[in-house]
């Protein structure tokens, strides 16, 4: 008796074996084609908390005049002390392996993530959101709550949305 063999072709185990190693190739192949909406949603929530992090700064400066913020210009975005976004960049907590050009500044490429929409938020004292702030009695505090949209490097969709809402600058 020979079994499950026909006399020129393949038993019943080795036909089934090469099916099981099928399936586990083309798993790995279809995980491994999603890795960038993977990191999406950490990138997300760590931007999140950035901004968080900004805020809670604004609001533990010993003067009015200590203001923080988030400046986003599509490629790049750090953290700022001052009214003027671009001078006085602070490094921001556990991400220096994304400050490319040691400027303080985090490359969103490098992150795998693109925001769209260049943004720059101030929050004072009071943790209250601004998109533009001169002085105590010169800023232009946000008109509605503010949408920062992010997506992967180079892809349209999934995207993740941060909201910072407009009058108390809660970032839910």
């Amino acid at each position: 008796m020979n079994g499950f063999k026909a006399p020129d072709g393949f038993t019943f185990v080795e036909v089934i074996a090469v099916l099981v190693m099928l399936v586990i190739v083309s798993a790995l192949v279809v995980s491994r084609s999603g890795s960038f909406s993977a990191d999406l949603p950490a990138q997300t929530e760590i931007l999140k908390t950035h901004l968080r992090y900004a805020q809670n700064l604004g609001m533990s400066g010993d003067t009015p005049a200590d203001i923080y913020g988030i400046k986003c210009d599509t490629n790049f975005y750090w953290l700022f002390k001052g009214l003027d976004p671009d001078a006085n960049i602070v490094s921001l907590m556990d991400d220096h392996q994304y400050d490319t050009g040691n400027d303080g500044k985090l490359n969103l490429s490098e992150k795998n993530i693109d925001i769209n929409t260049a943004f720059t938020i101030f929050f004072d004292g009071h943790g209250i959101p601004y998109t533009a702030y001169t002085d105590e009695n010169t800023n232009t505090p946000l008109t509605s709550d503010f949408s920062v949209i992010v997506q992967p490097d180079g892809e349209a969709s999934p995207t993740e949305t941060i909201t910072i809402t407009q009058l108390t600058g809660f970032i839910p």
